[in-house]
């Protein structure tokens, strides 16, 4: 039986925007210059009851104000943001959070988390997203251990508990994870995260190195069987 959308169950179907009461909200938490800076951001957090240090919400609201950098949100970023999700202040969202956050971690074929994962690293490499060079760039970054540790225990430690041998495998070895290994990593739990270690598929062209040497830590941490002691099928 096919889902047909049903405007009345939608709180959000009649959602209009008052621009006015979201520029007097704006101006809670902005400062002299109509910026909200760190101060700004901490209260925020306040407001939402979260710490803005270890939420990585406070980094989804600025990913939805569509900003190119983390150290401040204008107006009209704020603006575009509160738009986006259908609120006109920030207690209004902070009602609305645990839903947010459960339609944004059902990560399979979300493009929206997708994006958002993708914003993550981009925003803290200092990377110029608008820039035609973009790609090229991005690869030579690299995300430093101690924010993928913030971000991967807000959006994974909860869902697959082998997150977090992850993040201690990084941790040993002190390094933290480039664009092309932090990409695959999603699409590593997408497919594999419910069943891993099973039927990995060690030496995969697909995924990077570093989940393979992730993988034959895992196997000899627990004592499982190493990829070169399997049996051949054949």
């Amino acid at each position: 039986m096919s889902y047909r959308y049903n405007r009345y169950n939608d709180p959000d179907y009649y959602w209009k925007a008052d621009e006015k009461k979201i520029k007097r909200d704006f101006m809670n938490y902005a400062n002299k210059q109509r910026r909200i800076e760190q101060e700004g951001y901490e209260k925020m957090g306040k407001t939402l009851g979260i710490d803005i240090y270890e939420d990585t919400f406070i980094t989804y609201f600025v990913f939805k104000c569509g900003v190119t950098r983390l150290d401040y949100i204008t107006e009209d970023e704020y603006m575009v943001g509160m738009k986006a999700l259908k609120c006109n202040a920030l207690t209004e969202l902070k009602n609305k959070m645990s839903t947010i956050r459960g339609n944004l971690l059902v990560m399979d074929k979300n493009e929206e988390f997708r994006k958002f994962y993708n914003f993550l690293f981009n925003i803290n490499v200092s990377v110029n997203m608008n820039s035609e060079g973009w790609e090229k760039e991005v690869k030579k970054k690299s995300l430093s251990y101690d924010i993928v540790e913030v971000y991967f225990n807000n959006l994974f430690c909860k869902q697959f508990g082998f997150v977090r041998e992850f993040l201690e495998f990084l941790k040993g070895k002190k390094v933290g994870l480039k664009w092309d290994e932090w990409t695959t990593f999603l699409d590593f739990l997408n497919d594999k995260g419910t069943s891993f270690p099973k039927n990995f598929g060690y030496g995969s062209d697909y995924y990077p190195s570093i989940i393979d040497e992730f993988y034959i830590w895992y196997c000899k941490k627990h004592g499982l069987k190493l990829p070169e002691e399997e049996e051949d099928e054949f």
